[in-house]
């Protein structure tokens, strides 16, 4: 297919409850409408999306809309990377959480795809993970110990049954079998070897719902060029338990329980197996390597 397009669609129909497809009959409509053309690639069966080459018989003049979840999204922004994209990307969110979405405050209100005609967009940085094996991108963070066990818990159990209420009940479920993770962490300024029992380096402060951020830091901003790293040592239970209860409840107000250090670059390994979550999907294994893309990426909102 040859030609320039005004909007390429990636719509995962797999996210969330399956809405993504009565979305993209909406969207398809509108761009007519307005008489936008557009190029549609739809994710029908587990894909990287980041993996996909561009087709280089075509242009995108206005944006890349992801119709997806936060997991999607992130592998939108790979995608956009890879193939050396310049357009702004435009979140349609249909997954679980949409936390992505709503931290940048990116979803429409009711089925309005009008954001999509108005020229106005946000930067973001945007974070590199770098395993043995694999490289992914993220706009939240990544995460381990109760970070990424509670996310497994969600997955796997509790996730299609309850939707977004899982990830509540998942993370009270695991305070109470808090795991005891020894842990390096370096970059140019530090080397810091301890046990912790969670740890989360964050970029954006998540949102899960409307008027509940996760974490309740002041100094994360998305578009300063810095990492917050965050962990609550496991030197007993009682500690470890309330340092993660306060961080996710209290944020900045955590009575010295939960450490913190910040940097543009982190190193992180362990001796023993530590699966990560990155924006809310599971992903490799320690060690990482994580740093900061060179150029922002922007949103359309």
């Amino acid at each position: 297919m040859n030609g320039e397009f005004d909007f390429q669609i990636i719509a995962n129909l797999l996210a969330g409850k399956g809405e993504g497809k009565k979305k993209l009959e909406l969207l398809k409509n509108f761009l007519k409408e307005n008489r936008c053309t557009y190029e549609v690639t739809v994710i029908d069966t587990p894909t990287p999306i980041s993996k996909i080459p561009k087709d280089d018989k075509f242009k995108i003049q206005k944006g890349v809309i992801c119709i997806g979840g936060d997991g999607t999204v992130s592998e939108t922004v790979g995608y956009v990377v890879n193939n050396g994209i310049k357009v702004p990307i435009a979140v349609i969110a249909t997954g679980t959480a949409n936390i992505i979405a709503g931290t940048l405050d990116l979803c429409p209100k009711e089925d309005s795809f009008d954001f999509l005609l108005v020229d106005k967009t946000r930067k973001i940085d945007i974070g590199v993970a770098e395993f043995l094996s694999e490289k992914n991108y993220f706009l939240l963070g990544v995460g381990f110990g109760f970070e990424e066990n509670f996310l497994r818990l969600t997955k796997e159990k509790l996730k299609s049954k309850v939707g977004i209420l899982s990830y509540i009940f998942a993370a009270l479920a695991e305070l109470f079998s808090l795991k005891k993770i020894p842990i390096i962490i370096e970059n140019s300024s530090v080397q810091i070897k301890t046990n912790i029992c969670l740890l989360t380096l964050l970029n954006l402060q998540p949102v899960v719902l409307k008027h509940f951020p996760l974490f309740k830091h002041q100094e994360i901003k998305g578009d300063d060029g810095i990492f917050n790293l965050y962990y609550v040592e496991n030197k007993s239970y009682l500690k470890a338990f309330f340092g993660s209860l306060v961080f996710h409840i209290f944020g900045g107000m955590n009575f010295g329980l939960v450490k913190s250090v910040s940097g543009s670059e982190f190193s992180l390994d362990s001796p023993v197996y530590v699966g990560t979550q990155i924006d809310g999907e599971l992903r490799s294994k320690l060690p990482v390597k994580i740093s900061l893309l060179p150029r922002q990426i922007e949103f359309l909102i």
